[in-house]
């Protein structure tokens, strides 16, 4: 049995085996085929490793292009908010000055306006004062006149009644020879000038006559004698 494995076993000339030969082909043959395999596997890899890099370094000049963009777009952004803060600043100064001129010239407004109640409530003030005496002037007018017809009452045939507003109404009768009772009247007024004048005439003197005898009283003051001219003038009417 020795003897057959040993034919089996030969030398070869470097002194190694068959065996050991086959098994070390074998091992190279083992050897290079991993190396080629992972050879390959290595060229996939470094091949879509490229690829892969080179598609990230488009990307990337891509996404650069738009950083540079939106920092362009970023930058005329605040050039604008810049703008729109000056202009905000420049109509805030505006307002301000605005309001500066109101608060003075409507401060001055005031004080004008102010004055000028003033001078109205002083000019009122003096109207009713005006007014008082001039009330005050024609009472006593009337008074006069009452005092001064007392004296030709029985004599003419008058009479006389206080009218609305500090007026006088004279009544004379027995002027119609044919009718004594009847009326002739007429109503006397002392205006704000203190000047007298006739308001109410019954029955109606022409309007030259008692113009006249009305111009000639305020240049004369002579009230008994306007009177008994105006009693003339009703008799002439008869």
């Amino acid at each position: 049995m020795a003897a057959m494995i040993d034919s089996y076993i030969t030398e070869t000339p470097l002194g190694f085996t068959s065996n050991l030969l086959d098994t070390l082909s074998q091992a190279r043959s083992s050897l290079d085929a991993f190396v080629s395999h992972h050879k390959s596997v290595l060229d996939s890899v470094s091949s879509s490793g490229a690829a892969s890099i080179e598609k990230y370094t488009e990307e990337l000049t891509k996404l650069n292009a738009r950083l540079n963009e939106v920092e362009g777009q970023d930058g005329d952004i605040k050039r604008l908010n810049n703008q729109k803060m000056e202009e905000v600043t420049r109509k805030e100064a505006e307002v301000d000055e605005l309001e500066e001129r109101v608060r003075k010239e409507g401060g001055d407004k005031i004080e004008s306006l102010k004055a000028e109640e003033e001078t109205a409530r002083a000019l009122a003030e003096s109207c009713r004062a005006a007014r008082e005496t001039s009330e005050q002037s024609k009472s006593k007018a009337v008074d006069l006149l009452t005092k001064s017809i007392v004296s030709y009452r029985e004599g003419l045939s008058l009479e006389f009644e206080r009218a609305a507003g500090n007026k006088l109404r004279l009544v004379f009768t027995s002027l119609d020879p044919s009718d004594h009772s009847r009326a002739f009247a007429f109503t006397v007024n002392v205006n704000e000038s203190e000047e007298y004048e006739i308001q109410e005439c019954m029955p109606a003197i022409s309007d030259a006559v008692l113009s006249e005898m009305v111009e000639h009283v305020n240049q004369t003051n002579d009230f008994g004698g306007f009177v008994r001219g105006v009693r003339n003038a009703f008799k002439d009417m008869l």
